[in-house]
């Protein structure tokens, strides 16, 4: 039983930092993609830019969004198990 809390409070103290460096991720995300539009704009550059800009960006934080969805799966399948005990 103290087992399952035990788990229970790492994966939440995981999901938590998994949250916050998601939220960081977008907001990163949000400044890249006002960069490429004033770029975009100023040197005359195609559309395709923005595609670009978010192609990258899921590639390079792919990690740490597969992080959180992990740790929220798995807190939502161990609460429901650790509630019946």
């Amino acid at each position: 039983m103290q087992a399952a809390r035990d788990e229970i409070e790492r994966l939440e103290l995981a999901y938590r930092r998994a949250r916050r460096t998601i939220i960081g991720h977008v907001i990163f995300l949000g400044v890249c993609c006002l960069a490429a539009v004033l770029l975009r704009r100023s040197f005359r550059m195609p559309p395709l830019i923005l595609a670009t800009v978010l192609i990258v960006a899921l590639l390079v934080f792919a990690g740490d969004i597969m992080k959180f969805f992990h740790s929220r799966n798995e807190l939502r399948r161990l609460r429901p198990l650790s509630s019946v005990r």
